[in-house]
C-alpha cells in the first residue's frame, strides 16, 4: 500500500530543528492531520521524550491523551508521529517495530549524522511487529 503524506516546508523545518536540538538523544512528537490518501498534516506537536534511554523514544502519554481529547469532535486526528535516529539510520529499527502498535499510522524518521539532520523519511505502520511500508512525502510551500 502506498500512501502520500502532505507536509509543509515549515513543518519539515520544525521537525528537523527539534531533531538537531535533541541530539544526541532522540526527539519525538505527534502528527495531527486529516484524510486517508493523501494524509494532510495540519499540525506538528513537539512532545517530551520520556524514554529512559537516550537511544529510544517514548512520546509522553499525557501529551498524546491531551491531544486525543482536544481533537474530539473535529475532523483532525493523530495520524502518526515523528522521531529522530541520532545514529544516522533512516529505516525503522526493531524497537520501532515493537512500538508500532497501531496500524495505518505515519512514522516520520529524521536520521542525524554528527548532529546534522538528513532527509526525513516516511513509513506506514502495518501494526505491531508487522513492519512498515515506505510512504511518499509531498512537501509543499508553507502558506
Amino acid at each position: 500500500m502506498t500512501v502520500t503524506v502532505e507536509l509543509t516546508n515549515d513543518q519539515c523545518e520544525m521537525i528537523t530543528r527539534e531533531s538537531e536540538k535533541a541530539f544526541p538523544r532522540e526527539c519525538c512528537g505527534l502528527l495531527i492531520g486529516t484524510g486517508d490518501d493523501p494524509v494532510t498534516v495540519t499540525d506538528v506537536v513537539i512532545a517530551e521524550n520520556v524514554a529512559e534511554s537516550p537511544s529510544r523514544f517514548l512520546v509522553d502519554p499525557q501529551c498524546q491523551f491531551d491531544w486525543m481529547r482536544k481533537l474530539r469532535g473535529t475532523s483532525d486526528r493523530i495520524v502518526g508521529l515523528y522521531h529522530s535516529h541520532p545514529n544516522g539510520r533512516c529505516d525503522p529499527s526493531a524497537y520501532d517495530a515493537e512500538m508500532a502498535i497501531e496500524p495505518e499510522q505515519i512514522w516520520l524518521i529524521v536520521p542525524l549524522c554528527n548532529g546534522q539532520a538528513e532527509e526525513i523519511k516516511g513509513f506506514w505502520s502495518r501494526g505491531l511487529d508487522k513492519g512498515f511500508d515506505t510512504l511518499s512525502l509531498s512537501i509543499t510551500e508553507s502558506p
